[in-house]
């Protein structure tokens, strides 16, 4: 009875792995055979750079959900610092700092959709699967 409940946990253990480490997007008949490389598809926008990892990603994502919800100087500075760790264009570093300058995310402030736009559209482009 053990061993069947082993094999069983196993099985489930597996799965979720295997579930959680899969991404939307598998290889299709034709794309597997028009190319004998590994190297990795081009990416269809002006994204700078690939694709970062799932870990890197959502670094990436709590930092700017911190920097949203910041209520001190520090905390704010902090996010913001991760966040520029990659990288981000002119527009988004402008974006960022506007959220450092005002502690996070108010709803009175006048900028605040654009601002945050910036930030998550720049996250969607070069992490595709998390959703800040």
């Amino acid at each position: 009875m053990s061993v069947n409940r082993t094999t069983v946990a196993a099985l489930v253990a597996l799965a979720v792995i295997l579930a959680g480490c899969s991404n939307d997007k598998s290889p299709t008949a034709s794309s597997t055979s028009s190319s004998s490389t590994s190297s990795p598809p081009a990416p269809a926008s002006s994204a700078p750079g690939a694709p970062l990892d799932q870990s890197r990603c959502l670094d990436i994502a709590f930092a700017k959900d911190n920097l949203m919800v910041a209520t001190q100087a520090d905390a704010a500075r902090r996010a913001a610092d991760t966040l520029e760790k990659f990288s981000p264009p002119d527009p988004v570093k402008a974006a960022i700092e506007h959220f450092v300058t005002t502690l996070g995310a108010k709803p009175t402030d006048p900028d605040l959709d654009s601002n945050r736009d910036q930030i998550t559209n720049w996250i969607k482009q070069i992490c595709p699967n998390v959703n800040p």
